[in-house]
């Protein structure tokens, strides 16, 4: 939810592409949202897309990840869970119960530091691009 900053507007355009975002459970990219935001805002710029995109991630209301060839894609689920990416075809797949994943590395014992799970994102190839 967007609430008010003395700094920032709440807007009309704010608050219909968050809205957008959090009802789709595909990580969309800025030029999708731009499609599902103008059947609701006709006018609506792309530009305006990125730039509210880019406030929503900063206000922590979304989650910016990184696909295949550097593609920008957004996560409206801000719960804690973790994101798997194929380095191949960009596929992101979600991960909500953290518990499973297990990092079990002998430097981060050694080193002493114990890592949040709160997002975690793990790049590696999925099952369908690994039986191709």
């Amino acid at each position: 939810m967007i609430t008010k900053d003395k700094n920032q507007r709440v807007t009309r355009q704010r608050k219909i592409i968050l809205d957008e975002i959090c009802k789709v459970c595909c990580h969309p990219t800025a030029k999708q949202v731009y499609k599902m935001t103008k059947k609701k805002m006709p006018n609506i710029g792309l530009a305006t897309v990125y730039r509210t995109l880019d406030f929503l991630e900063k206000k922590n209301l979304i989650i910016k990840l990184q696909s295949k060839n550097s593609v920008t894609k957004y996560d409206g689920n801000t719960s804690r869970h973790c994101h798997l990416i194929c380095k191949l075809c960009g596929k992101i797949i979600d991960i909500f119960d953290i518990k499973k994943v297990k990092i079990d590395s002998d430097e981060l014992k050694k080193s002493g530091f114990e890592p949040s799970l709160d997002f975690l994102e793990i790049h590696g190839i999925c099952k369908k691009c690994k039986n191709c």
